[in-house]
C-alpha cells in the first residue's frame, strides 16, 4: 500500500530559493498559521489552512477549507496542522519552516519530530538552511549532492556507526549532555549512518560551519 505523504507549511524561517521544487508536493497540503504566506512565496496553494491567526490574517477569497482555532490552546498551529495530517493519512509529513525567532517554538518543533517518530510516522523538517529528522534504530544513506554537512544530536542514549565522511565513527555512545557529533562532513559520495538503542536528530546543513 501506497502511504500518503503530507506538506506543512509553518511560521519561522525558511529560505523559500533553497527548498527543492521535489519537496513542494504531497497528497495532502496544509498550512498552519503565517505558514500561508510561505506557502504562497514557494507558489503552492495549500489544501487546509489552519491556526488562531495570531501571526497571519484569516484568509479570505481561498479554494482552501480553513479551520480557525481559539488563541488559548494546548497545542502549537504547528502541532494541530501535523495532527490533522495524520489524521487524514498521511504517514510521511515535511515542514517547512519552524526555526529562528522564539527558540521555545523552534525546539517544539524539533521534539514533534521525535513524538511522532515513536509511533511510526517518519516527520523531516526544512528551513532552506537545514533539514531535520529522527533516527531511531535504522540505517540512513546521505548523499554528497544534497546538503553537505551533518550532526548528530542524542535525544536517547544510543549507539552509532557513521562512514562516508570525514570524522568516522565505530559504534560510539552518544548521550545528550555529550554533543561531540556535531559538525561532519559528507567525504565520499553517500556517507551511512546506523542508529541503535535510542532516538537521534539527524541535522543536515548547507553553510559552512562557523
Amino acid at each position: 500500500m501506497v502511504e500518503s505523504t503530507a506538506l506543512v507549511f509553518v511560521g519561522g524561517h525558511c529560505d523559500t530559493a533553497r527548498i527543492p521544487q521535489k519537496m513542494l508536493s504531497a497528497d495532502i497540503i496544509i498550512a498552519a498559521d503565517s505558514g500561508q504566506l510561505t506557502a504562497e512565496k514557494c507558489g503552492v496553494i495549500p489544501h487546509l489552512i489552519v491556526g488562531d491567526f495570531d501571526s497571519s490574517d484569516l484568509p479570505s477569497g481561498t479554494d482552501a477549507e480553513v479551520i480557525r482555532v481559539p488563541a488559548e490552546k494546548d497545542d502549537t498551529d504547528t502541532m494541530l496542522a501535523c495532527d490533522m495530517a495524520i489524521q487524514r493519512g498521511a504517514r510521511r509529513i515535511t515542514i517547512l519552516g519552524g526555526t529562528g525567532g522564539r527558540i521555545d517554538h523552534s525546539l517544539s518543533n524539533l521534539f514533534l519530530l521525535e513524538k511522532w517518530k515513536m509511533r511510526g510516522i517518519d516527520l523531516v523538517l526544512c528551513d532552506g538552511d537545514n533539514r531535520v529528522r529522527v533516527l531511531l534504530n535504522e540505517t540512513v544513506l546521505l548523499s554528497a549532492d544534497g546538503f553537505r554537512y551533518f550532526s548528530l544530536i542524542a535525544l536517547e542514549p544510543a549507539t552509532v556507526s557513521v562512514s562516508g565522511c570525514k570524522y568516522p565513527l565505530h559504534n560510539a555512545s552518544l548521550i545528550r549532555t555529550e554533543p561531540y557529533a556535531v559538525s561532519n562532513e559528507i567525504t565520499d559520495d553517500t556517507a551511512q549512518i546506523t542508529v541503535s538503542g535510542g532516538a537521534v536528530l539527524l541535522i543536515e546543513s548547507e553553510r559552512e560551519p562557523i
